[in-house]
């Protein structure tokens, strides 16, 4: 039986935070979500030079299939590594380029020194 590329991984902390990776082989993009119910903030890889319209197909566990901009993602060890970071640290790692879906002015940090691309 051949082993499906896609995962989908939740990590969800006690204060309701949580933490989304759709992975599709080597590439993965984020979600953070600061309480239930909340729009939350997306992964954008501000080093990514690929073309602007190329997409990366994702599957859920539900079975839905989605595609985002391939500017999203990030290598899957950075992924993983960024929800390792969020579990143990419980804030969203700051070597993530979060965009604010909620577009609610709210801001995380974005650290070069510490991104590991």
């Amino acid at each position: 039986m051949e082993k499906s590329p896609y995962r989908e991984v939740w990590v969800e902390i006690p204060d309701g935070q949580s933490m989304c990776a759709l992975i599709n082989g080597e590439w993965g993009w984020l979600m953070y979500l600061r309480y239930k119910g909340d729009a939350g903030f997306s992964s954008r890889n501000i080093k990514y030079k690929g073309p602007a319209e190329s997409t990366i197909e994702y599957r859920l566990d539900n079975g839905q299939h989605d595609e985002y901009p391939a500017s999203w993602a990030y290598p899957v060890a950075v992924i993983e590594h960024a929800l390792q970071f969020f579990q143990t640290q419980q804030i969203p790692p700051t070597f993530i380029h979060w965009h604010n879906d909620s577009e609610d002015g709210a801001e995380l940090e974005y650290k070069t020194a510490n991104n590991q691309l």
